[in-house]
């Protein structure tokens, strides 16, 4: 690899092994290879993931003995990491944009010791925590992609190669590593895994079904699940996702559906599948989402990917957050149309929310707000308005938020004008950040990033709401003037909402200086 894969390695992906220092200068490589492509309406969905070899590149790979397949590979692992991190982090939506990708990598010939090499590259730690590191989780979901692939009798290939190159590597397998070797018992376990949890679901166990037994279980229980549970539940929607994947892109899917509706006629359980049925209409890892990928669903979902490691303090959800920001920017998607692809229960985590919304309602407004402030700030630091905006800035910028079903508010529509106020009201305080000194802004915004997976949620993120302590002063002019009681809160600022939504906003305008910076510096 050259000199610009080895920066890589000074990124920081989700758990940053003890000696390593998160270097936002050295990340430009990493971020730009994670970056969506700017679509158009016709754009297919692999082609705005996996980021083209510009000539310059594809030239100095040559003379490094790298090829331009080889380049598509490692691209196409590393476009995995954001949607790894927010399944790590409990997002049920993220699972299906994780399958697809790994699929994408493993039709370009991607081994799951490429996703071991790459995990490692990326800085994601060896350090064990929720029960496994982060490099071997990594690698286990994409075995458990790849794996289930091989099960259905799915070949690997290489980019690029001619139609009987390609004929020859699909003979061999070209996916077939020393994991992938059926001697190796870590892939004989997980394969046997995935053919006793396909047969449960032939049997009726579906992830609806699963999802269904789960919550009875768990009714007025509050208990996150284990380590253990977790990855087991991951896994399951994982290989399940792309079973589901392969029979709809071979036309199976229809008439397993008619099956499945035969079985579950029961009326117990149709009763009690009110809930999970609205909910499988959205992509929330119950069945496989077929809502059309339109050029504001692919970006939406690439910010969304983002937004549950923006939460975090993660600086690569802020990087791809940003970056699909200025990618629909660039193509003359609206703020709102962003928001408007997404539904409000693809916003959910597994158990806990891990101090990450105050409610369920919260989420989804959080989104719009970061969607609108990285609108206003790509467009105050001089990016020119597309024609759709029709010059109208604030509106365009201007994001609603998707209805949460507990969101009694969300009716209510604002006018146009109210729209315009609430952004210019936002680029008042966007102006005061860029007006700071840059180096200044992102040495504020280096020490508000999460370092290590120990970390999420403690720094700088809202918590449940922390026991307000009076100091003795005030316990002293309580007691000379019951009229009025100053009551002290160290841990406001922990855990107060509003505070940790406003650093994540000056966080996401940082991103988006260096966002631009780095593609005037690539132009």
């Amino acid at each position: 690899r050259d000199d610009d894969d080895d920066d890589d390695a000074d990124v920081g992906i989700d758990d940053v092994c003890d000696d390593v220092t998160i270097a936002r200068d050295d990340a430009g490589d990493a971020a730009s290879e994670l970056a969506p492509r700017r679509v158009t309406p016709s754009t297919s969905m692999a082609r705005l993931r996996i980021v083209t070899t510009s000539s310059a590149a594809s030239s100095s790979d040559a003379r490094d003995g790298t090829t331009a397949e080889d380049v598509g590979r490692t691209r196409a692992i590393r476009a995995l990491v954001p949607s790894f991190l927010a399944i790590r982090r409990g997002s049920r939506f993220a699972h299906q944009e994780f399958v697809a990708r790994a699929a994408e990598a493993y039709r370009l010939g991607a081994t799951v010791q490429d996703a071991r090499i790459e995990a490692a590259m990326m800085g994601l730690s060896s350090v064990i925590r929720l029960g496994m590191s982060e490099q071997d989780a990594f690698a286990s979901s994409v075995a458990m992609v790849h794996l289930t692939m091989r099960f259905m009798g799915e070949k690997g290939g290489r980019a690029g190669a001619s139609d009987e190159t390609a004929n020859e590597d699909a003979g061999n397998d070209v996916n077939v590593d020393a994991f992938m070797e059926e001697a190796d018992p870590e892939a004989r376990g997980m394969l046997k895994y995935i053919e006793a949890t396909h047969k449960s679901a032939d049997a009726g166990y579906t992830l609806k079904r699963m999802e269904l037994e789960r919550r009875f279980a768990g009714a007025g229980s509050s208990r996150s699940p284990s380590p253990g549970e977790a990855l087991m539940r991951s896994n399951c929607k994982l290989t399940l996702l792309t079973r589901e994947m392969l029979e709809l892109e071979r036309g199976l899917m229809s008439a397993r559906l008619a099956l499945t509706a035969a079985e579950e006629d029961s009326e117990s359980i149709s009763a009690s599948m009110d809930d999970v049925e609205s909910e499988s209409q959205a992509q929330v890892a119950l069945a496989w989402c077929r809502r059309e990928r339109t050029p504001a669903r692919e970006l939406a979902a690439e910010m969304l990917v983002g937004f549950f490691s923006v939460l975090t303090g993660h600086p690569l959800g802020y990087k791809s957050f940003v970056a699909a920001a200025l990618a629909a920017f660039e193509n003359g998607i609206s703020a709102d149309e962003i928001t408007s692809a997404v539904e409000a229960p693809e916003f959910d985590v597994e158990g806990t929310r891990r101090g990450m919304f105050g409610r369920s309602a919260d989420a989804p407004k959080l989104f719009a707000g970061f969607v609108t402030t990285a609108y206003i700030a790509l467009e105050a630091e001089g990016l020119a308005l597309p024609p759709s905006a029709n010059g109208d800035e604030e509106l365009f910028a201007y994001a609603d938020y998707p209805c949460a079903p507990d969101d009694v508010e969300c009716k209510t529509q604002l006018t146009d004008e109210q729209k315009r106020r609430s952004a210019k009201g936002l680029r008042q305080a966007i102006d005061a950040w860029l007006a700071m000194d840059r180096d200044a802004l992102a040495d504020e915004v280096s020490l508000s990033l999460s370092k290590d997976e120990g970390d999420e949620g403690d720094e700088g993120m809202a918590k449940p709401v922390a026991k307000s302590t009076s100091t003795k002063d005030a316990a002293t002019d309580a007691a000379k003037d019951n009229s009025f009681v100053v009551i002290r809160d160290d841990d406001f600022a922990a855990s107060s909402i509003t505070l940790a939504a406003l650093q994540h906003q000056r966080n996401i305008v940082s991103f988006a200086m260096d966002s631009l910076a780095t593609a005037t510096q690539a132009h």
